[in-house]
């Protein structure tokens, strides 16, 4: 069974940690409690953390086989750089304004796999 963390917890992490954890153990962690608390009943496990610091980032998703980036646009492009530079595959579902192309160098000396622009539009 994989270990996937997904970073955010908002409407659409929250709905992808609740399909994911249908066959995967999931880690959702995301700075609103509130957010988290509605995936009580579900069988995700959660973590309340901010998110815009890296440290607490790496320690969040090290067990990680995958990680989903889910956070909202103005943090998209820094939480993909520090996913990517701590090895971890990663899809991102984030509009972000800066080019998440520019960190396929990083991708590549770090061995992972890094799908991006997969939202709501166009998404997959």
């Amino acid at each position: 069974m994989s270990h996937v963390v997904v970073l955010g917890a908002g409407m659409v992490g929250r709905a992808i940690a609740r399909d994911l954890a249908v066959r995967h153990r999931v880690r959702s962690a995301d700075r609103d409690p509130a957010a988290l608390r509605q995936l009580a009943n579900d069988d995700v496990d959660v973590v309340e953390a901010d998110l815009d610091n890296a440290e607490i980032m790496r320690r969040i998703i090290g067990p990680a086989d995958l990680v989903i980036c889910a956070v909202p646009g103005f943090m998209g492009y820094q939480t993909l750089s520090t996913v990517i530079a701590a090895g971890k595959s990663v899809v991102d579902i984030s509009f972000m304004p800066e080019d998440a192309l520019t960190l396929d160098e990083l991708a590549r000396n770090n061995a992972v796999t890094a799908i991006v622009d997969m939202g709501v539009a166009p998404g997959m």
